[in-house]
């Protein structure tokens, strides 16, 4: 096995100046339709819909983001099966993203009504469960989104549908990302480190919530902003919570 010496914070600057890099490009290019998607979020959020995420694998994460957080979007709905949680099994996750005919269960289970609003994550874009949710979505008259790597779907292999996220979805948001998800070369190693998906899909979205929250406040005042518990001055947004006013997410599916 080949060894390399490299001095010390290379890796470190590497990726910042990656993810910099990553960043303002994807800025540039999606800004436009970044704000077309926040003008939709807001246009369902103000018919009392909610907006929906889901995501599988590290995709998972995204969609964990957007629920119950602090400075976050009230009115968010996350889509939790928990084998498709790394944390369970590995092999029995890739397997059940694989697997046909789940889609339509999960969406059930949701309650997701026409007009509201499903983003699903997916950075390759191709594995069966999410671009069948896609499909089963865009049946019932859900608006959908994704955001993911387009650069990466165009070489990872199809599932047995044929089709990819972005080419399905209302909304198709691009992170930026390679093929493989890892930004960094590292001499002697064959593959790359440093995955951009978390933190770009993470990026994007909570640029669409800020928008989201400025339209909304706009519209109609007291924008559904996540409280932290441990803020002080908490119990003041507690009668808000239990609004219907932006129909906000239950709990728990």
């Amino acid at each position: 096995m080949e060894t390399t010496s490299f001095p010390a914070g290379t890796g470190i600057d590497a990726y910042f100046h990656a993810i910099a890099e990553t960043q303002q490009r994807v800025y540039q290019s999606q800004r436009p339709t970044l704000l077309k998607l926040a003008e939709k979020m807001a246009e369902v959020i103000l018919n009392h819909g909610r907006i929906y995420v889901f995501g599988t694998g590290h995709s998972h994460m995204l969609a964990e983001e957007g629920y119950a957080r602090a400075g976050g979007l009230q009115s968010v709905v996350p889509i939790f099966y928990t084998a498709l949680m790394l944390h369970e099994s590995i092999p029995m996750e890739a397997k059940v993203e694989r697997t046909p005919g789940l889609a339509a269960d999960l969406l059930d289970r949701a309650g997701i009504r026409p007009g509201e609003l499903l983003f699903i994550y997916s950075n390759s874009g191709v594995n069966h469960l999410p671009v069948e949710m896609a499909l089963e979505a865009k049946n019932r008259g859900i608006v959908t989104a994704t955001i993911g790597s387009q650069i990466f779907a165009k070489v990872a292999p199809l599932s047995n549908l044929g089709r990819r996220l972005a080419e399905i979805c209302d909304y198709a948001l691009d992170n930026g990302g390679v093929a493989g998800d890892g930004l960094i070369a590292i001499p002697g190693q064959e593959w790359k480190a440093g995955p951009s998906s978390t933190v770009i899909g993470a990026l994007l979205w909570n640029s669409l919530v800020v928008e989201t929250c400025m339209r909304l406040q706009a519209a109609v005042g007291d924008a559904p902003i996540g409280v932290s518990l441990n803020m002080p001055g908490r119990e003041r947004a507690k009668n808000r919570d239990n609004d219907k006013t932006f129909n906000l997410a239950p709990k728990h599916l």
